[in-house]
C-alpha cells in the first residue's frame, strides 16, 4: 500500500470518529431500568400486623420481667441457691438478646412469619419442659438457653415488622408496639403468681407456656408486603479533571394499568410477590466529555424477591420519626427515599444462602467499633444492663423478705414498674422534640434518674417507698431503652446503623448472662438484696456518665465541622477578590 493511500485511511478514520458521539453511554436493558421496592401501606391491614406485634411484645416481655414474681417456687422445689435460680432468666435473657442477628438473618432468608412462628413454638414447648426438668442444670438449657433463643426469634420479627408496615407512621406505630412490653409487665407479674399460688407452680408454668403458645397465632399475620417497580435513578457519571459529579434526578407518575401488566407478565413471580405496580421516574440529562466513556448503571437492579426481603432495608430497625433523618431530607419522595435505602450487596460468586449471610455478617461486623463512639456506647450499654435486670428480678423478694410486706401487695411492684414505663416510652418521642432536648439528652437524664433512684432503695424501707422507686425508676430507665436506637443511628449514621444495633444487642446480651446469676450470688453471701441494688445505681450512673461523654464529643465534633466550614467559606472569598 502506497503512503498516499494510508494517509487517506488514516484521514477517512479520523473523520468518522468524530461524528462519533465523544461519550459513550453504555444503556441498560429493560429490566435493568428498574428497580422492585416494598412501599408500607401505613394503615390498613397494618393495623393487623400492629395489634399481632403489639401481643407479642406483651407476652415475651411480659413473662421474662414477671420471672421475679415466681422464682422463688423453683428455688424451693430444685432447694438451689438464689444465684442458680437467677441464671434460668439470666440465660434466657441473654439467648433472647445474642440471638437477634441469627433472628435478622433468618427473617431476611426465609421471611418473618415461619421464623416468628417456629420461635413461638420452641418458646412454648421448651419452658413447657423445663417442667419436668429433674434439677435446675437442665432448666437453664430448657426454660434458659432454648427457650430463650425461641423468643429471640419471634420477638425480632415482631419489630422489624413495624419498620415493614410503617414508614409515615414509624414512630407512632413503635410507640403502640412498645407500650405492650409495659402491658406485659403491669399484667403478667400479678397473673404469674396467681396461677402459681391457685394451680401450683407446676401447672402454672403449663398455662404460661400455652400463653405463649399464642404468639405462633400472632405471626400467622405478619404477611409480606407485594413488590413494586420503579424506574431507577441512573446517575450518569461526567468526568473531570477534579471529581466526578451525578446529576440530580426527579421523579414520574405512575404507570398505566396496561403498562403495569406488560411489566408483570415479563418479570419472574417469586414465593413472596403477587404482584408488581410500576413507578416511573424520567431519565437523567446525559452528558458528554470529550475522549470518556460512562456508564449509567452504577449498581445492579433489585430484584423482586431482594425487594421485599426486610433486612435490605437499612431503617428496617429504626423506631423514630424518619422525616428526622439525613437520607430522608435528601430525597424528593418516600418512595425515592426506600428506593436508595434498600441495598443488597452485590455476590461475586452465586449463593442459595446469600441473604443469609448478607444480613448475619453485617449485623456482627465489628469494624464499627473502630468508631470512638461506637466503642463507648457498647461499653455504656454493659454497664446499664449490669443493672436493668436487678429490680425486675428483686423488687419483690426485697419486698417480702427485707420490709415484711405481703406476698400479694409484692407483686405488684412489678405492675407499678410496667405503668410508669409504658407512660414515658409514650411520651419520650413528643419530649425529644422539645427545644435542647435531644434524645442523648433525655437517654442521660433518665439513666442519672434510674441510678440515683436505684441507690436509694436500701433507704426504703416501707411498702410506700418502694413504689415511689418503682414508679421512678420505671418512668426513668424507659427512656434509656426507648431512645438507645435513635441515639445510635444519630451517632454512627443509618448506613452503619443495623451492625450496630447488632453488636449493641449482642454487648447487652453478654453483661445480661453474667449480672444476675453474681447478684443472686452476692446475696446468698451477704444475705441481703441491698448490695446489689446498689451496684445496680453505680451500674446506671457510669452509663449516663459514658453517654455524658457522647454529648461532649458530638458537640466537639459540630464546632469543628463549623469552624471548617467557616474557614472554606473566607478562603473562596478571598480566592474571588
Amino acid at each position: 500500500m502506497t503512503t498516499e493511500k494510508k494517509s487517506k485511511l488514516k484521514i477517512k478514520s479520523v473523520k468518522e470518529k468524530e461524528k462519533q458521539p465523544t461519550v459513550k453511554v453504555s444503556q441498560p436493558p429493560d429490566d435493568e431500568q428498574y428497580d422492585n421496592i416494598k412501599i408500607p401501606p401505613d394503615g390498613g391491614y397494618g393495623w393487623v400486623v400492629l395489634i399481632a406485634c403489639f401481643l407479642i411484645n406483651m407476652i415475651i416481655d411480659g413473662f421474662l420481667y414477671a420471672f421475679g414474681a415466681i422464682s422463688d417456687d423453683l428455688k424451693s422445689h430444685h432447694k438451689c441457691q438464689e444465684w442458680a435460680v437467677s441464671l434460668v432468666i439470666s440465660i434466657a435473657c441473654s439467648c433472647y438478646l445474642l440471638s437477634a442477628p441469627l433472628a435478622s438473618a433468618l427473617c431476611n432468608k426465609w421471611g418473618c412469619r415461619p421464623i416468628g412462628m417456629i420461635g413461638g413454638l420452641i418458646a412454648a414447648v421448651s419452658v413447657a419442659a423445663s417442667v419436668f426438668a429433674p434439677n435446675i442444670q437442665l432448666m437453664w438449657l430448657l426454660f434458659g438457653g432454648i427457650g430463650g433463643i425461641g423468643m429471640g426469634l419471634v420477638y425480632l420479627p415482631s419489630i422489624v415488622m413495624v419498620g415493614y408496615y410503617f414508614d409515615e407512621k414509624r414512630a407512632i406505630a413503635t410507640g403502640i408496639v412498645t407500650a405492650g412490653t409495659g402491658i406485659g409487665s403491669i399484667t403478667f407479674g400479678p397473673l404469674s403468681r396467681f396461677l402459681f399460688d391457685r394451680f401450683g407452680w407446676k401447672h402454672g408454668l403449663l398455662i404460661l407456656a400455652a400463653i405463649l403458645l399464642n404468639c405462633v397465632i400472632c405471626c400467622i399475620f405478619m404477611q409480606p408486603l407485594k413488590a413494586v417497580r420503579k424506574r431507577r435513578i441512573l446517575q450518569p457519571i461526567e468526568l473531570s479533571d477534579v471529581a466526578n459529579v451525578a446529576n440530580p434526578t426527579v421523579t414520574s407518575p405512575l404507570l398505566s394499568e396496561k403498562q403495569e401488566t406488560d411489566v408483570n407478565a415479563k418479570s419472574p413471580s417469586t414465593n413472596h410477590s403477587h404482584g408488581h405496580l410500576d413507578l416511573c421516574l424520567s431519565s437523567t440529562e446525559k452528558r458528554s466529555r470529550t475522549n470518556s466513556t460512562a456508564s449509567i448503571k452504577s449498581r445492579r437492579s433489585i430484584k423482586a424477591d431482594d425487594a421485599i426481603r426486610p433486612m435490605y432495608q437499612e431503617d428496617i430497625l429504626y423506631p423514630g420519626d424518619i422525616h428526622n433523618l439525613p437520607e430522608y431530607k435528601a430525597q424528593p419522595d418516600s418512595s425515592t427515599y426506600i428506593q436508595e435505602t434498600t441495598k443488597v450487596p452485590e455476590a461475586k460468586t452465586p449463593s442459595r444462602m446469600k441473604a443469609f449471610w448478607d444480613t448475619f455478617l453485617s449485623m456482627t461486623n465489628i469494624h464499627v467499633l473502630n468508631d470512638n463512639k461506637m466503642r463507648i456506647i457498647s461499653l455504656a450499654n454493659i454497664c446499664s444492663m449490669i443493672g436493668f435486670y436487678i429490680p425486675y428480678l428483686f423488687i419483690v423478694k426485697t419486698a417480702i423478705y427485707e420490709r415484711n410486706v405481703t406476698e400479694k401487695n409484692a407483686v405488684y411492684l412489678l405492675s407499678i414498674i410496667g405503668f410508669s414505663n409504658t407512660i414515658s416510652r409514650f411520651t419520650s418521642g413528643w419530649i425529644t422534640k422539645i427545644p435542647y432536648m435531644s434524645p442523648l439528652l433525655v437517654n442521660n437524664i433518665g439513666l442519672t434518674i434510674a441510678g440515683v433512684a436505684t441507690l436509694l432503695v436500701p433507704l426504703c424501707s416501707t411498702y410506700e417507698l418502694l413504689i415511689a422507686y418503682c414508679i421512678v425508676w420505671g418512668g426513668a430507665i424507659a427512656f434509656h431503652i426507648s431512645l438507645s436506637p435513635v441515639i445510635i443511628c444519630e451517632l454512627v449514621g443509618l448506613e452503619k446503623f443495623s451492625s450496630a444495633l447488632g453488636l449493641v444487642f449482642l454487648f447487652r446480651g453478654i453483661s445480661s448472662l453474667i449480672a444476675p446469676p453474681v447478684m443472686g450470688a452476692i446475696r446468698d453471701f451477704t444475705s441481703s438484696f441491698n448490695i446489689p441494688f446498689i451496684i445496680s445505681g453505680i451500674s446506671f450512673l457510669i452509663s449516663a456518665l459514658m453517654h455524658f461523654m457522647l454529648m461532649w464529643m458530638t458537640r466537639k465534633e459540630k464546632s469543628r465541622s463549623k469552624k471548617s466550614e467557616v474557614q472554606k467559606a473566607v478562603d473562596v472569598k478571598n480566592t474571588t477578590v
